[in-house]
């Protein structure tokens, strides 16, 4: 997946880029009545990104972050807490049963809940601490040097 984005800043090795996020449909034609993931709403997003290009200040660079990386965090995102609901719900409702509770449905049901809200803690704890990684984006060429770079360049 590839992104065209605007470099804001530059701060040592790393570049602080601002653009508008791509949603995953693309720009297709019916964009303006689609109501998917609320996509008439315009979304931003700001990224620290290796400089790898030596992009300056106002110059426009294409992003790109590979499409295994993409699978991995929807996997982690939507996969996994969906096992955990099914996965907790089952045994809930097999050891409600086995007990004899009132309600197995909803011990299993709540059960599940409680789990995919675990995963979440989990997920964002490791996220923050590092030990999970996000996504892989790369700076991979510059597509339109700010009007500054013309001017240095041209001197």
């Amino acid at each position: 997946m590839e992104q065209q984005v605007t470099v804001i800043d530059i701060q040592g090795s790393e570049a602080i880029v601002h653009g508008r996020r791509a949603s995953a449909c693309g720009d297709c034609a019916g964009k303006t009545s689609c109501s998917t993931m609320g996509s008439w709403v315009e979304r931003i997003i700001e990224l620290r990104v290796r400089n790898t290009v030596r992009a300056q200040t106002g110059d426009i660079v294409l992003l790109e972050v590979p499409d295994n990386a993409v699978l991995q965090i929807a996997f982690r995102l939507y996969a996994m807490p969906m096992l955990a609901f099914i996965l907790a719900g089952l045994a809930m409702r097999t050891l409600a049963q086995h007990l004899a509770w009132a309600n197995v449905e909803l011990w299993a049901a709540l059960s599940g809940l409680t789990a995919v809200m675990g995963y979440y803690l989990w997920y964002k704890s490791h996220l923050a601490a590092g030990s999970v990684s996000g996504l892989d984006v790369r700076m991979v060429r510059i597509i339109h040097h700010s009007d500054a770079a013309d001017r240095v360049l041209s001197s």
